[in-house]
């Protein structure tokens, strides 16, 4: 999953940055930007992780007849960029996993089309697979992450300053070791949420 590597690479970034601390004092240039890599990595893991499971619900209701209004709308703009998509569904043979090819396409929609940052990205998600996003906002709280939805947006801020703006806002190792603990959290909460909303519409 491109989340969890993405996560991995970040955690990187920092014990690489931890383990080459020659004694105390201000890093070198280009250490100090490692701390800024691992919440660049940490912020688009949860971006991708909030395109995959919204592709793979979306998927799942589609198979049960449960489309809801969004999830058709999606599958609208998807058509009009690729027109031949149902075709080449329609006429695959029955080995070939039709589910993923179309979860593949949703994904990819989701990559291209749609900016799944921040905390208002997680509500959305939640909320399309019909579940309250309180639900995982207070669950993140009661893991120890507090206040994780303002937290969440100044971590994508800084994210959108470094990778937009070529900014260098400070951070430092331990505080982007929060943030990726912070967005694991929030996949952690959010999967949980999926995985009862498939067991919903089994």
């Amino acid at each position: 999953m491109a989340a969890k590597r993405n996560l991995e690479r970040a955690t990187y970034f920092l014990d690489i940055h931890e383990g080459t601390q020659e004694g105390p004092g201000t890093p070198n240039n280009k250490r100090r930007e490692l701390p800024r890599g691992a919440v660049v990595f940490a912020v688009g893991a949860l971006d991708a992780y909030l395109s995959e499971v919204a592709a793979e619900i979306m998927v799942a209701q589609f198979e049960r007849g449960q489309a809801t209004g969004d999830s058709r709308k999606i599958l609208e703009t998807i058509q009009r960029t690729t027109p031949t998509l149902a075709i080449e569904l329609a006429v695959a043979r029955p080995e070939v996993d039709r589910p993923t090819i179309l979860r593949d396409a949703i994904v990819g929609y989701f990559y291209d089309q749609v900016s799944n940052h921040g905390a208002k990205a997680v509500s959305s998600t939640v909320q399309r697979m019909g579940k309250s996003s309180n639900t995982v906002w207070e669950a993140v709280e009661a893991a120890g992450e507090a206040e994780p939805q303002r937290r969440l947006d100044e971590w994508t801020d800084k994210r959108h300053a470094i990778v937009h703006r070529g900014e260098r806002p400070p951070v430092n190792r331990n505080p982007a070791r929060t943030c990726v603990k912070l967005v694991e959290a929030v996949c952690v909460e959010v999967d949980k949420v999926a995985v009862e909303a498939k067991a919903d519409d089994a």
